[in-house]
């Protein structure tokens, strides 16, 4: 990870468009470059963000994630701005249209959330537990299937995911009204059967599960 002055990061985000803010400013921004910028606040000067900084969580997130066939964004830098109090990670976008953006039409609705479902159970199959999942997490790319991003709470674990794990998933992709709406229209027990589909849980874990 590299150190970055206030200079340089000024000449960084020079002309920059703000995608994202918080109370506690920008979060994501556009580069003039067509690369992206996300800026991890550090809350307390002594937490686990400084011994293991969320851009570097992000960066190895990505790469693990390609190297299993998830598609996701390409990082190229990781950077410590101490002038900001902010590390940061410049990455290419992936390129497609958001989940949620696809799912404001009822047909296409219909049309993705079945093979989202089995693309769920196959992150799950693949040890991954995507605590940020919600819809305008998950992109859908030109070429087919369906991408990951803003992936810093991403864990990859050696086995598949545990019950419970899957289920405290599930409820994450829940938080979010709008994508509620969209799961509950197409049917919940629609989407879960076709996630159960895909997974390769024993009868007894698909009971608990459900």
């Amino acid at each position: 990870m590299k150190r970055l002055d206030l200079e340089a990061y000024e000449r960084l985000v020079a002309g920059a468009e703000v995608v994202s803010r918080d109370r506690f400013g920008d979060k994501v921004l556009a580069l003039r470059d067509g690369r992206m910028l996300k800026l991890f606040r550090l809350k307390r000067l002594v937490s686990s963000a400084v011994i293991r900084p969320y851009a570097g969580r992000f960066e190895r997130a990505a790469r693990k994630l390609r190297a299993l066939g998830v598609p996701t964004v390409q990082v190229a830098e990781t950077f410590r701005i101490p002038g900001i109090h902010r590390h940061a990670v410049v990455y290419h976008p992936l390129e497609g249209r958001t989940l949620r953006e696809a799912l404001g039409d009822a047909e296409e609705r219909d049309r993705v959330l079945a093979p989202f479902a089995a693309f769920f159970s196959l992150l799950h199959e693949k040890g991954i537990y995507f605590r940020a999942v919600h819809f305008g997490n998950v992109v859908l790319p030109p070429e087919g299937g369906f991408g990951l991003i803003d992936v810093s709470e991403v864990r990859i674990s050696r086995a598949s995911l545990t019950v419970r794990k899957r289920i405290r998933n599930f409820r994450h992709m829940l938080r979010y009204p709008e994508d509620r709406a969209a799961l509950y229209g197409f049917g919940m027990d629609r989407f879960v059967a076709q996630y159960l589909e895909h997974s390769r849980l024993a009868p007894r874990a698909r009971r608990v599960f459900l």
